[in-house]
């Protein structure tokens, strides 16, 4: 059986002499673990599409339910964001979360559009703080934790001026909360209610507070802290 899929390269590991094991994020299927044979000879089609963060139309024979590329076009190969250290560990961190909420066959469309929108974004040059606070945002709306942001989550006040993501999002200076920059349950509405493919033309004020913030929101979300956000961390100085 034969199969064709956009896809993202979540990660590339290199196998046996000339193969690479892919893991990818296809719109439409979710998580596809693919083989790659001969893929690094050189001059091999399939070498520029077959490496971390390349965004390429796949093509799959599969068989017994195991995936394996026979023809790849890539779209993006988001050379610039490698060259920018905080950059590269940002989409490593973005790569990262991916994998770990996405299912096989189970697609994913609006994860897909943000991890899009997040790479071009950092491709573009846009602050990686920014992306990261973005791509944080939108992923707790798409994974059921939609945070209010007019009311208080706990008594329904509507001066909502703090935060307690556990409780729901928002909450006013009666209730239990952290003090945040007041401006910054705004701009978590403002994202929520942006498209993720504008993500590089959202202005986000950023600071290293804001960016920990988030990364934390992520570890509380995920019940545990991605592997590659250590080096994130020390990279952004959180």
């Amino acid at each position: 059986m034969d199969e064709n899929s956009l896809c993202m390269v979540l990660r590339a590991t290199n196998y046996r002499e000339s193969d690479r094991m892919l893991t990818l994020f296809s719109r439409e299927h979710g998580r596809i673990d693919a083989l790659a044979r001969g893929c690094r000879k050189q001059g091999s089609p399939l070498l520029a599409s077959c490496d971390v963060f390349c965004c390429a139309d796949f093509a799959f024979h599969v068989h017994k339910g195991r995936y394996f590329v026979t023809q790849a076009a890539i779209r993006e190969n988001f050379f610039a964001l490698r060259q920018n250290m905080q950059a590269l560990m940002t989409a490593a961190v973005l790569s990262e979360v991916c994998e770990r909420v996405v299912m096989p066959a189970e697609g994913n469309p609006r994860l897909f559009a943000l991890l899009a929108g997040a790479n071009y974004a950092l491709n573009g040059g846009k602050d990686p703080r920014s992306v990261f606070f973005f791509f944080v945002v939108k992923l707790l709306d798409i994974l059921g934790l939609r945070p209010v942001t007019r009311r208080c989550a706990l008594c329904g006040a509507p001066a909502a001026s703090r935060l307690n993501l556990a409780a729901g999002g928002a909450v006013c200076a009666s209730c239990p909360g952290e003090d945040v920059p007041p401006d910054t349950i705004p701009l978590m509405e403002k994202i929520l209610t942006t498209p993720s493919k504008a993500i590089g033309q959202t202005e986000i004020p950023m600071d290293a507070n804001r960016a920990s913030l988030a990364m934390r929101w992520l570890s509380d979300a995920l019940e545990s802290e991605p592997k590659s956000l250590a080096l994130l961390k020390t990279v952004m100085k959180t």
